[in-house]
């Protein structure tokens, strides 16, 4: 026998033996996604999340960093959901404040209110916070608001509804087509939400909770950007909006010299 074909024999005995020697262990049983089971009681191969069970990089509903809602918020929610109450002469919860949860439904300026929304941000904005924040806006929100804030971005300029403002002076207006401003009915530079429960509140005096609350659930003809922005970057762009606004109206505190 030559040497080629003694090495080709040795090289298919070897490849043979591999294959004898293989452990079971490399062919585990396994169960594909919703495939049934017999091993459980309920017949579901995949077991439930035990309650309250979140994943590592999952906040709780009640940080403030996920919601913009506050803790007290929180409490009135948990507590409606211990004890429901369904009262049929009732008004309904968009008429009752007391009734829904989560909506810009008190004015948090008027001290004793309930305070729905955070008025402080859930980490220490930086300068680096500020320049993402404004990468983020550029990307996300001057399409329709406008670079200066001023709602008036390209979504308007070819008709569409005109988009809030940030501020209740113009800035920066173009010369189109009054027709094709669509204005609401709310003053410029006010909240909408707000305006529907009988609050007229600048949008510079909202609690920056409420405009977190905007960018991940969306209102009216805009949408909601929970799927494109992640949290932390929703508090930078309200941080760069607040900037925005301190651009054109310097908080009273900021001007004598204390904090806006």
């Amino acid at each position: 026998m030559s040497d080629r074909r003694r090495t080709l024999a040795a090289v298919a005995l070897g490849l043979a033996a591999a294959t004898g020697c293989r452990q079971q262990m490399a062919d585990q049983p396994y169960y594909r996604p919703y495939e049934p089971s017999e091993f459980f009681a309920d017949g579901r191969s995949a077991r439930p999340l035990e309650r309250g069970v979140i994943h590592r990089a999952q906040h709780l509903e009640s940080d403030p960093l996920a919601t913009g809602l506050t803790r007290e918020e929180w409490g009135r929610i948990y507590a409606r959901r211990a004890n429901p109450v369904v009262d049929l002469a009732a008004p309904t919860p968009v008429e009752n404040r007391d009734a829904t949860f989560g909506v810009p439904r008190f004015d948090q300026r008027v001290a004793g209110n309930p305070k729905v929304f955070a008025e402080t941000y859930p980490f220490p904005v930086t300068p680096d916070d500020l320049d993402r924040g404004r990468d983020r806006y550029t990307i996300y929100c001057a399409v329709c608001h406008g670079p200066l804030g001023n709602g008036q971005g390209k979504i308007w300029e070819r008709g569409y509804l005109l988009p809030t403002s940030f501020h209740t002076a113009r800035v920066g207006d173009k010369e189109l087509d009054e027709s094709k401003r669509n204005a609401p009915a709310s003053p410029l530079g006010y909240s909408r939400g707000y305006a529907l429960w009988g609050i007229s509140v600048p949008m510079r005096e909202v609690p920056v909770g409420y405009i977190y609350e905007v960018i991940a659930k969306g209102y009216g003809g805009m949408p909601n950007y929970s799927a494109q922005i992640g949290p932390a970057d929703r508090w930078r762009i309200v941080a760069y909006v607040r900037a925005l606004q301190y651009s054109q109206h310097e908080p009273a505190a900021a001007a004598a010299g204390g904090k806006p």
